[in-house]
């Protein structure tokens, strides 16, 4: 077999490390020179057109996007910029800007070796969570051109735009405000436009700016690009050079048999995808959004009570907004400006997502009785977490008294936390675990956490390991094991070696109950549980501790009370 024949690479396909200055001119797709007669192998079917939006300098763009008056370790303003990824040492430049590249510093250079390059040379360190910010900063503003936007992270946003050339004075006048959109919000982006959106992103990477609308056209125009545009695995790309495969013409050339037995089947997916020979569905980019709003007050209001009517309009606002969406919050936050004092904020958490008004007053009526003012409010800001899934309450066909149907646990709870605070009330839930003592865990109070006590599985094998064993009678008719309201934070010691004594000597009513668990983690126990009652009639759930052990005063003990019933 013959080696594939190769195409001469394009000119300027791989972006330079520096920021571009000069950036080429959209032009139009060429003819393919394939005649009418001649399949074209795709099908496309035209009906859609992706403008891929790729961010060469990323990493530098997003550290720059920080407030002006926020600090940067190592940066020095004004000279020559380079990143370092601290997770992988610090020691290799990944990122510079264009000053430090006509120095001659690129990407993969060992620090040291920039350094003496550059002596004054500025290091930054790379911030993955502010990149990702970036990523979605841009597809936030592509959303006003098109509802369809897609991320390809780390650093390209694909938009369909095929409905919205007529809005914006067809190709260029939407590549041009696109550009100027994006170079606002901080950013240089490289831009194509082609009708599969991985086709129009490897051309945005390889630094083509083309747009091309027709699906015969794509294989054609994909053949010069350069493999490193599809970032294959390195295994993959140096197996395919060592070939003779240079570009994505020479793959296509290639019996396709044998590329999907030598290499990944994805790899020849991407390329049906890319010439529209295969569909490339995309997942839609949803903005987290939030709501925010202010209102100067004159004259400035001291008083809560007034101030709680002049935020009214405000939570009006806030509800409209949730309700044009069908979303909710679960955190609000309240700021209120004075002339000479600081900030004083407000923090409003429910335990569940909630929309209304008249809800969120009944909290912010709670919350306001206990703020003290340090002087009059002049401006007051509302600003929402991010929006959350709003779930319809649940209703039951014939309750007649909906304070029996559970929906007034959520509010009794947020009020009970604005009176008392949010420590003071928490929820509980379970844990399948045989020790008393770490069979629960305290969590915050939602819809799926239990707020009251329920009994514990009475079958060992719904548990982790351990040994658990009940009286035959409880055994034979399944009847759950009873636990006692109240548990004590640590087992008291009791008088008496063969009868217990608490207030007077106990009579045993149930038991014994044998507790065997927690060899895996170093605090495992050996008790029988018994239930008593003591002279007072009071019910008792007291245990013998099989390996004994002594009580603060050193004396040895046998026998221990854990919990009290109601």
């Amino acid at each position: 077999m013959s080696p594939p024949r190769r195409h001469r690479a394009t000119p300027g396909a791989f972006p330079s490390p520096a920021i571009a200055r000069d950036r080429p001119r959209l032009r139009p797709a060429p003819p393919t020179g394939r005649g009418p007669g001649e399949p074209a192998g795709a099908v496309a079917t035209g009906s859609e057109l992706w403008l891929a939006i790729h961010l060469p300098n990323y990493v530098l763009e997003s550290l720059r996007l920080r407030a002006a008056s926020e600090s940067t370790a190592g940066h020095v303003p004004g000279a020559a910029t380079v990143v370092v990824d601290v997770e992988d040492g610090g020691k290799v430049v990944c990122a510079c800007d264009g000053e430090a590249a006509e120095a001659g510093i690129v990407r993969g250079m060992a620090l040291n070796s920039a350094l003496a390059l550059l002596p004054g040379l500025s290091v930054l360190a790379r911030e993955i969570p502010r990149e990702r910010a970036l990523l979605e900063v841009v597809a936030t503003c592509a959303g006003d051109f098109t509802p369809r936007v897609a991320l390809e992270s780390p650093d390209g946003v694909l938009l369909e735009v095929r409905g919205s050339l007529e809005l914006f004075g067809g190709v260029r006048g939407l590549v041009a405000r696109v550009r100027e959109r994006l170079q606002s919000a901080g950013v240089e982006p490289q831009i194509a436009i082609a009708p599969t959106p991985l086709a129009s992103l490897w051309f945005a990477r390889a630094g083509q700016e083309v747009a091309l609308r027709r699906a015969d056209q794509l294989a054609g125009r994909l053949a010069p690009l350069p493999l490193a545009v599809t970032r294959w695995p390195e295994r993959s790309l140096q197996l395919l050079v060592t070939m003779g495969v240079r570009n994505l013409g020479d793959c296509q050339r290639l019996p396709r048999d044998g590329f999907a037995r030598r290499f990944e089947p994805r790899l020849l997916a991407m390329l049906d995808r890319a010439a529209g020979r295969r569909p490339d569905p995309r997942a839609a980019f949803r903005a987290g959004e939030r709501f925010a709003t202010r209102r100067d007050l004159e004259p400035e209001l001291a008083d809560t009570q007034r101030l709680e009517t002049a935020i009214g309009p405000l939570l009006e606002e806030l509800c409209v907004f949730l309700r044009q969406r069908g979303r909710g919050v679960q955190v609000l936050e309240l700021r209120f400006l004075h002339r000479m004092a600081p900030v004083t904020r407000l923090r409003l958490r429910f335990v569940e997502p909630v929309g209304e008004a008249r809800r969120i007053a009944v909290m912010l009526h709670e919350r306001l009785a206990h703020v003290v003012l340090p002087e009059p409010v002049r401006t007051v800001r509302l600003a929402s977490g991010s929006l959350v899934e709003l779930r319809a309450a649940p209703t039951e066909l014939f309750v007649t008294d909906r304070r029996g149907s559970g929906a007034a646990v959520p509010q009794l709870v947020e009020r009970l936390r604005a009176r008392l605070g949010v420590e003071a009330v928490y929820g509980l839930y379970l844990v399948a675990e045989h020790r008393p003592e770490s069979a629960w865990r305290v969590a915050e109070p939602a819809g799926d956490i239990l707020l009251f006590p329920v009994p514990l599985p009475t079958r060992a094998g719904e548990a982790r390991s351990g040994k658990k064993r009940m009286s035959p009678v409880l055994e034979k008719e399944n009847v759950p094991v009873p636990r006692p309201l109240w548990l004590l934070a640590e087992p008291r010691p009791l008088a008496g070696s063969d009868q217990p004594r608490y207030e007077g000597a106990l009579e045993f009513e149930e038991g014994p109950e044998c507790i065997e668990s927690g060899w895996w983690d170093g605090k495992d126990i050996a008790r029988d549980y018994y239930i008593a009652r003591n002279a007072a009639g009071v019910r008792l759930w007291v245990f013998r501790e099989r390996r004994r052990r002594g009580d603060a005063g050193g004396r040895t003990c046998s026998w221990f009370l854990h919990g009290v019933f109601g």
